[in-house]
């Protein structure tokens, strides 16, 4: 089933996982690194993260937490940050299955815009983090053409 892993430091990545839910559990058991914990930023997808990422220390996932923001429909950064390795599925009835060309389309857009932002910043840094996240979160969540 065709899946997204977001790392935090890199880009937005098609992956596949088993159809089996006891094998796709272990697989993202693995990828994630510890034990996976869903989280529904839209109706139709699930995030899933490590369950204890922030104690061990994983860095923030800035491309997924402004993809859960655009999805919500608000800074959710305001109030915590997703952190780790970060895999999208699709969702039914509260467990994972395949993500939708849709979603998955949106998931690749944010991640395009949170590089292409990191890039311009090599050169013309922001004042600091919150401004950094401020200017992704303005463009996530702005108006797009129909």
């Amino acid at each position: 089933m065709l899946a997204l892993q977001i790392d935090p430091a890199g880009p937005v990545e098609e992956i596949e996982l088993p159809a089996d839910p006891a094998l796709r559990r272990r697989v993202l058991t693995t990828r994630l690194g510890g034990s996976p914990d869903p989280g529904v930023y839209h109706r139709r997808a699930l995030m899933w993260m490590h369950g204890n990422a922030v104690y061990e220390g994983l860095p923030p996932n800035v491309v997924a937490t402004a993809l859960a923001s655009a999805w919500r429909g608000m800074d959710i950064g305001a109030s915590y940050f997703l952190y780790g390795r970060v895999i999208v599925t699709g969702s039914v009835d509260g467990d994972a299955d395949h993500l939708d060309e849709g979603l998955a389309g949106q998931a690749r857009e944010v991640g395009k815009l949170v590089a292409a932002r990191a890039l311009a910043w090599k050169t013309a840094p922001p004042a600091s983090n919150e401004a950094a996240w401020e200017e992704i979160v303005r463009a996530v969540l702005a108006p797009r053409p129909l």
